[in-house]
């Protein structure tokens, strides 16, 4: 007998059989994948650009939830009380005012101001956070209480002192977590940048 074309399952009635053997969940796999392809073929996965990230002014507010953030300024300025800083270095300043807008006291604060593309700067995100009324680490920050932060960046202290410095502000949204199946804040993006000029500090 013949291994090919043959048998029971063979011609259009076999192969009406064998898709009526077939467990539905295998059609169901397949009529998805096959969705998918097509929709391919038009268009339909591409990629949905997202707004380009606005450039605000200095004083501005900016929604970055679960924070209101308006950056006021940004210096230079030597060593600091309670800091520590390593010899070649200086400290890289943002000043910003932040309202924690969530119900509840928040730790992540630091998570709200970064800096971009800073010469002698080797990360992002700031050394430390501190209260700019007297100099200490908030641990947290309470909701509708707003405060003055400094955001501080280690800095070479050969690198050229720069005339302006782009301070990105970050959110996230409040979405139900469908791992934990509760409310949180996730997703955290890019809500605006801010072109902010640096005085040097460190002579005064």
């Amino acid at each position: 007998m013949s291994n090919h074309g043959g048998g029971p399952g063979a011609g259009r009635a076999g192969l009406g059989a064998r898709l009526l053997a077939v467990p539905l969940r295998w059609l169901g796999v397949g009529t998805g994948v096959a969705g998918l392809a097509a929709s391919s073929l038009f268009g339909g996965l591409e990629t949905v650009a997202k707004p380009e990230v606005p450039t605000v002014e200095v004083g501005q507010r900016v929604d970055g939830g679960p924070w209101q953030v308006t950056v006021t300024g940004s210096s230079l300025v030597g060593k600091l009380p309670r800091l520590y800083l390593a010899d070649g270095k200086r400290w890289l300043t943002v000043l910003a005012t932040i309202e924690n807008t969530a119900d509840e006291s928040r730790t992540d604060f630091d998570d709200a101001v970064r800096l971009a593309g800073v010469g002698g700067v080797t990360r992002e995100q700031p050394s430390h956070v501190v209260l700019v009324r007297d100099g200490t680490k908030p641990d947290y920050l309470n909701p509708g209480l707003p405060e003055r932060l400094a955001f501080l960046w280690e800095q070479d202290d050969g690198t050229a002192v720069p005339e302006t410095v782009t301070v990105q502000v970050w959110g996230t949204t409040r979405r139900l977590d469908t791992v934990g199946d509760r409310w949180e804040w996730l997703d955290p993006e890019r809500r605006a940048e801010v072109r902010v000029p640096v005085r040097d500090r460190r002579a005064g």
